[in-house]
């Protein structure tokens, strides 16, 4: 027995996509503290100066935050919705950790030692 009928779940998905939740300060400064410490943790790398966080990031937590809301037919985006953002993003972002490549001189890459 399944809890809802395919008709209701459509007008639920109807009416959640008419809601356009807005943010609140708290959830606001929540945002920021999260961004930050994506970004924070973007610079652990090798390089500091290279960082893969980027404000599509931001934009992405923002509408997750935002579906979020829809999808508990809320008008404001709550706190709580913006960590599970926040948790569901850095989840998805895979981190590649590499050594350096170094190259021998001589090294063309032939291994039986012929050429061409």
């Amino acid at each position: 027995q399944v809890p809802f009928t395919k008709e209701q779940m459509q007008r639920y998905i109807r009416f959640a996509r008419t809601l356009n939740p807005k943010i609140t300060p708290e959830s606001q400064r929540v945002l920021v503290d999260c961004y930050r410490k994506l970004r924070q943790g973007d610079t652990m790398g090798r390089s500091r100066a290279a960082y893969r966080i980027t404000v599509r990031q931001l934009e992405s937590m923002i509408r997750l935050s935002e579906a979020l809301a829809r999808l508990h037919c809320d008008d404001h985006i709550q706190p709580s919705y913006v960590r599970e953002a926040f948790r569901l993003l850095r989840k998805s972002i895979i981190h590649v950790e590499t050594e350096d490549v170094t190259f021998e001189e001589g090294d063309d890459g032939d291994d039986d030692g012929g050429g061409v």
